[in-house]
């Protein structure tokens, strides 16, 4: 509950600020908040996301230990 608290906290203290080095940086701890809530499947669906729309370099995720 309190980490879904911390996530929201976050997200609205990173649209109030004014630099965007800041945003990006507060924006940046609002994703790892929320990417310790998914499963691996989930994160490699993200990144395959991210990937179809070209905003990041590819990376590989091994699903398995």
């Amino acid at each position: 509950m309190y980490d879904l608290l911390d996530i929201a906290c976050a997200a609205h203290a990173a649209l109030e600020l004014d630099k965007i080095s800041e945003k990006e940086y507060a924006f940046k701890h609002v994703l790892n908040r929320v990417f310790g809530y998914m499963t691996p499947e989930a994160k490699a669906e993200f990144q395959e996301w991210v990937e179809r729309k070209g905003w990041r370099a590819k990376e590989t995720i091994i699903l398995s230990t």
